[in-house]
Order: C-alpha cells, then structure tokens, then sequence
C-alpha cells in the first residue's frame, strides 16, 4: 500500500519500467471516496504508461470536482498528491 510511503518513493517506482503488460490506469471518484488499494477500478482509463496517464491527470478537468487515483502497471496506488509530483518533476526536466 502506499500510504507508508512517501511522494518520491512513488516517483521513482512509477517511472520504472513496467513488469508486464498491464496498463496504467486512471480513476476518478469523489473526494469522500476511501480508496485504499481497489481491486475493482470500474470506470478506469487506461493508458500505455504512467507518464501519459500522468499528464492526462494534471491536463483535463473531471467532471464534478472527483480525484484522480492511479494504479501503475505493477499495482501501487498513487494518490493525487503524487500525481501532481509527478508533474512537477517532468515540468522541473
């Protein structure tokens, strides 16, 4: 799970290059939504890397003011504050 871990330790396990072929995907709920790690992303959108989903999270407004939660090719759960890290850190490079 990632709560224990911190926004860089999600940064550099999730521009790593994937495992397998599984995509990133993209999730939005409302902020009173608890996610912890979800089997079961109904609604997801699937991109071939984080890095796309990434700027798709950061570019596009969802509707009704939901959260946007990603699940990397491996399985770990970046929160939107480690979302918008990884944006910082591309527009930083």
């Amino acid at each position: 799970m990632m709560e224990n871990h911190t926004a860089s330790d999600a940064t550099t396990s999730a521009t790593q290059a994937p495992t397998g072929h599984e995509p990133a995907r993209l999730q939005y709920w409302p902020p009173s939504h608890d996610v912890r790690a979800p089997d079961n992303w109904p609604d997801s959108l699937e991109f071939e890397s984080v890095e796309d989903a990434v700027a798709f999270a950061m570019t596009q407004a969802p509707a009704g003011r939901e959260v946007a939660w990603l699940r990397t090719p491996d399985g770990e759960i970046l929160r939107a504050a480690q979302i918008r890290r990884l944006w910082e850190l591309r527009r930083e490079s």
